[in-house]
């Protein structure tokens, strides 16, 4: 099968001995409007840091896995590129950072073999450098399922004598069958240096052409295009503090978690199919402001605490359209599906309630996605990360406070974990008004999200009983407060009809009341359970 798409030029006859030594790829990809492209590679403050001039080529790769996609799921692309009159085999893994990773940095291990034309060598994949990472009984099955097409024009970027950086620019499109997408990307790939150098310019270049961040591969967004999959949402990754991490590398692998989720999430958010991307995308802002406020006082940044505070109002910008978003999805359509739930209400009344309500949360959703779409957002990323990575808050560091930094953090941890359940208050019993218990459930996630950043630290078997009982403890104070929200939020609907309100209200609440009743339950099982860091 071969991708509908201009042809390749002919090859040459090229050196055929294979070249199995892999390397370390270290990027940063950003997406620019196609218009804005050519901008780029023009730009004064890039070609003041220029070593020569810039390249343009055409490059045409295709990309090879079986029809049941097991490259993919064994974590690795395989592609043939052209390159002139060159080609060369390449296999990549794919989406491979590991918890050490800056947000936004794709780390990928990469081997390359030249090759005599676009078919596969399979025999190349034998090598034992690679041994493992396609199966074998996948050699026979493999098939070009997607192409990539574009011209490319890079520049070697010199910030520093010891750093290098290649910009690369790529404006074309990726090809299967009928279908296609278009490529308009910014890469910058780490030669020589420090991952922060990849921030910097980074920022340079949002300052004069807005992009957002890329997190998706070519392969990935191929594989995309074949199957027709829409992006799904992202669970934040396990955390990889051990007892000898220090304070300042606990603060810092946070933080990365919490931004790399947040970007993780965003095609998900804007492709609107799936509430969790948005939700997700709120989560992750809302750990970082957490893990902020617990290391605050030793990190002393007024620089970090601003552009923090930068993501508590874009989290804010978000929040709106995530309550319509429950509200449609935890109850109107769930009625439209069944409206055997509300006797006395036509179907007709019911289907005007969700119009309403569809009407109303249109605006914040446009609202969410101008939020995430914005140049201040990528802005605050690039910058957050760029101060997280310099490092600057660490190595300027004196006194008390450097050792603080330098301690190992299980020696603060506990104290920490202490301080946030203290807060809960010592009550047997849970508060009956609603304002006490929605303290008390933001409370309950403080604590949660803490736990969640330090439970490496901990003996596994001690914090699994732990979480066992908070999780659904907070869960059900969540869907609790999800009920009151939407059932305010649908009084205030203008032109609807009373009668069709009041009994979604009341369905609402007797979903709810069904939690009510097991939060006692669980409020007692949870206060039973002493704490892993104990």
């Amino acid at each position: 099968m071969s991708p509908a798409i201009p042809p390749a030029a002919p090859p040459a006859g090229p050196d055929t001995q294979p070249s199995s030594a892999g390397f370390r790829e270290v990027e940063l990809k950003l997406h620019a409007a196609p218009a804005d492209l050519a901008r780029v590679t023009a730009l004064p403050a890039m070609l003041a840091l220029a070593d020569g001039p810039p390249v343009t080529q055409r490059l045409r790769t295709a990309y090879f896995d079986t029809p049941d996609l097991r490259l993919a799921a064994n974590g690795v692309a395989l592609r043939v590129r052209q390159e002139g009159d060159r080609f060369v085999q390449t296999l990549k893994t794919v989406n491979s950072a590991s918890p050490g990773d800056s947000a936004a940095v794709a780390v990928r291990r990469e081997w390359d073999w030249p090759v005599a034309g676009e078919a596969v060598e399979r025999g190349l994949l034998a090598d034992p450098a690679v041994a493992g990472l396609v199966p074998a009984a996948a050699l026979d099955a493999l098939d070009c399922l997607f192409v990539t097409d574009f011209r490319r024009t890079t520049l070697l970027l010199r910030p520093d004598p010891l750093t290098a950086v290649e910009l690369a620019v790529d404006d074309g499109g990726i090809y299967a069958g009928g279908r296609s997408l278009p490529l308009s990307e910014v890469e910058l790939e780490l030669k020589a240096g420090k991952v922060a150098s990849l921030f910097d310019l980074a920022l340079t270049l949002q300052n004069a052409v807005p992009m957002r961040i890329g997190t998706e591969s070519k392969a990935e967004a191929g594989l995309r295009l074949v199957t027709g999959r829409a992006p799904g949402p992202v669970e934040a990754e396990a955390l990889g503090l051990s007892p000898l991490t220090t304070v300042a590398e606990a603060y810092r692998h946070i933080l990365r978690q919490a931004l790399r989720q947040f970007l993780a999430n965003e095609a998900c958010a804007l492709g609107g199919a799936d509430v969790e991307g948005l939700h997700r995308m709120r989560i992750a802002l809302r750990r970082l402001r957490i893990a902020h406020r617990i290391f605050a006082p030793l990190v002393a940044s007024p620089e970090a605490d601003r552009l923090v505070e930068e993501s508590r109002a874009l989290a804010k910008r978000l929040g709106p359209a995530r309550g319509w978003d429950v509200l449609m999805s935890g109850a109107l359509d769930p009625l439209l599906a069944d409206p055997k739930g509300l006797p006395g209400i036509s179907r007709e009344a019911l289907e005007r309630l969700a119009a309403l309500a569809r009407t109303a949360g249109a605006g914040p959703a446009r609202e969410a996605m101008a939020a995430i779409l914005a140049p201040g957002c990528t802005t605050m990323v690039l910058a957050l990360a760029a101060w997280l990575e310099h490092g600057r808050w660490v190595s300027e560091a004196e006194g008390d406070r450097r050792a603080a930094l330098a301690a190992p953090v299980s020696t603060l941890a506990g104290g920490w974990l202490s301080a946030r359940l203290a807060k809960l208050g010592k009550a047997a019993r849970l508060p009956e008004d609603a304002k006490a218990r929605d303290k008390l459930r933001r409370r309950l996630r403080t604590l949660r999200y803490t736990a969640d950043f330090f439970r490496g630290l901990y003996p596994e078997a001690a914090a699994l009983p732990f979480f066992a009982v908070l999780e659904p403890l907070q869960a059900a104070l969540d869907a609790e407060q999800d009920a009151i929200t939407g059932a305010r939020m649908l009084g205030g609907l203008k032109g609807a009809d009373p009668q069709a309100v009041a009994a979604v209200a009341a369905w609402i609440d007797r979903q709810s009341e069904k939690r009510r009743k097991a939060l006692p339950d669980l409020w007692k099982r949870f206060r039973a359970v002493p704490p892993f860091w104990s």
